[in-house]
């Protein structure tokens, strides 16, 4: 992100703190809610949102406007595959069974026991 949005991105999003915290190894804050909420993107989500970044930066730069970095949940956006894309696929929400199918399943069942018990004596 330095490398796309320079002084834009570090003036916005430190790394550390303060020098002491450097020192010591303590992240800024908003490093750790980006580390947390990215944790979960795989490789492919994060190349798409980089490529997603440079176009819109990109485009902006075409029509003479400026680009700011995204925060976290812009990026996160730029990462999900776009709807109807061959990565997005929408599932169908489950419904609730049947009361009545459920009633004959089980009245058809206890049938196919009853002739196997049959069929051993039972």
């Amino acid at each position: 992100m330095t490398q796309l949005y320079g002084h834009k991105w570090t003036s916005q999003h430190r790394l550390y703190d303060s020098e002491e915290a450097e020192r010591n190894g303590v992240y800024s804050e908003d490093f750790m809610l980006w580390a947390r909420k990215t944790r979960n993107l795989s490789d492919k989500d994060w190349a798409r949102g980089m490529e997603n970044i440079e176009y819109r930066n990109t485009e902006a730069a075409r029509n003479d406007e400026t680009s700011w970095p995204p925060n976290y949940a812009e990026f996160l956006g730029f990462c999900l595959p776009a709807p109807g894309s061959a990565a997005h696929k929408d599932f169908k929400p489950l419904a609730l069974p049947d009361k009545n199918a459920q009633v004959r399943a089980r009245k058809s069942g206890e049938s196919e026991l009853a002739k196997m018990r049959g069929m051993f004596d039972l």
